[in-house]
């Protein structure tokens, strides 16, 4: 095996969140290398729409625009979220008029074209690299560098780094590596992603809704332009993988909208994914020279979009951090800061507004919801939506302002206080399955 190939920031894991590292940091002009086991980006249904707070992340990249001409038509921008009973009666809405006046506006892509968008970014910076087809298999962290073993198609090699990003998700090989835990609990029930096409819109759905049901709660929403549309919906903890797949057809039946008995050809399924839903976090997201972001880090029920907004929010606040270690003279605890902040965001915000939300829709009798805390604040007043909505900003922290003040650049902001926490009951705009 050869000696080991240099480079400033070795990050781990070609998901969104990796790849948003790595451009922030190219664009700086860090060295960086990103490592993807995997052939090319995972195209399995996941997030497909950014809070607020990943917004203005997504913007300082310069791909917003780019996302939102893939998923997003006119109407779009007018976005509507609502919570239906499973007979599809209205309980509660956030409507285009309780917009936050000067917001960004959000954006709708799905998290596989969003992977394309920033492969295809990253690809253009002089001081980026990105390797698929490269398992990590071996960390070793010294008192100058942390050294990387890593499997190719053609062998073993090394790749030697400054510091190390791990952004390869829920069963990261990169925590698993450096012994750091991934303490918390696993929800009991099933989560089905499905990517659709069925006239939801004819049938009188808007963009995005919820329906509130203890065995049938699920999230229906148009991804894109062409008419596919996200459904993720709740199993019975006590099935199979297989009893889960096989019964697809009667949980479309009890949700879809239409004429019943639903007819197996009035929709088409184009991947599913059932997954189960877990409430974690590593003890903390930097063990020497590496360092935990996205689901690497946490991991959070996907019922309200918490966990890829928050995995933004934790790339862009890694990449500033590196940026300010290697390129602004900034001591390296800015590490341990970013560590500490990210990990308390998760604690405060994501962990909390996401397992909510779940027991929102799991726990709420539908004939009783107008009486829940929840759904009366969200009915009283535009007012209090809009208090509502800019909770969502929360999970943002902006690390550049620990740079030396010379050395500061300004980007996208907002006004909104993104280090306040989120009043009670606990809401967000986002919707990330």
């Amino acid at each position: 095996m050869a000696g080991p190939t240099e480079c400033e920031v070795l990050v781990v894991g070609a998901g969104p969140v990796g790849l948003l590292t790595t451009l922030f940091l190219a664009k700086a002009g860090v060295d960086v290398v990103l490592i993807e086991g995997l052939p090319d980006v995972d195209e399995s249904p996941r997030a497909m729409t950014y809070g607020p707070a990943a917004v203005i992340e997504l913007e300082r990249a310069e791909v917003a625009a780019e996302a939102r001409s893939i998923g997003m038509e006119e109407s779009d921008y007018n976005f509507r979220l609502r919570w239906i009973t499973v007979d599809h009666k209205l309980i509660g809405e956030f409507q285009p008029e309780d917009r936050i006046h000067g917001s960004l506006d959000t954006v709708i892509c799905g998290q596989y074209e969003l992977s394309k968008i920033l492969k295809s970014n990253v690809g253009k910076c002089r001081s980026a690299k990105i390797l698929f087809n490269h398992k990590l298999a071996e960390i070793e962290d010294t008192a100058r560098a942390v050294i990387a073993t890593v499997e190719t198609p053609d062998g073993k090699k090394q790749l030697s780094a400054k510091y190390l990003a791990g952004c390869d998700g829920g069963r990261s090989t990169v925590r698993k590596l450096v012994n750091l835990s991934y303490d918390g609990f696993t929800l009991p029930q099933w989560l089905v992603a499905c990517n659709v096409r069925y006239p939801f819109k004819g049938h009188g759905f808007a963009r995005s809704q919820f329906i509130v049901h203890p065995e049938h709660f699920c999230l229906i929403a148009k991804i894109d332009r062409t008419g596919l549309w996200r459904v993720s919906y709740n199993e019975k903890e006590h099935l199979t993988r297989e009893e889960v797949l096989a019964n697809v057809h009667h949980k479309f039946e009890a949700i879809f909208p239409g004429p019943k008995p639903l007819n197996k050809d009035a929709y088409k399924i184009e991947m599913l994914s059932p997954y189960r839903i877990h409430q974690r976090s590593a003890p903390s997201y930097r063990k020497g020279r590496v360092l935990l972001a996205g689901d690497a880090a946490h991991a959070c029920s996907p019922f309200g979009g918490m966990g890829l907004t928050t995995g933004i929010c934790d790339a862009a606040g890694l990449a500033d951090s590196l940026i300010g270690v290697l390129r602004k003279g900034c001591d390296d605890s800015l590490l341990d800061k970013y560590a500490d902040i990210r990990r308390q965001k998760y604690q405060d915000v994501t962990h909390k507004v996401s397992y909510n939300n779940t027991c929102v829709l799991r726990d709420t009798p539908p004939e009783k919801a107008s009486e829940a805390e929840f759904f009366k604040m969200l009915n009283s007043s535009p007012e209090a939506r809009r208090k509502m909505l800019e909770n969502a900003y929360t999970l943002g922290h902006d690390f550049r302002q620990y740079w030396p003040a010379e050395q500061a650049t300004n980007g996208t902001s907002t006004a909104i206080n993104l280090d306040a926490k989120p009043d009670p009951p606990f809401a967000t705009t986002t919707l990330g399955i």
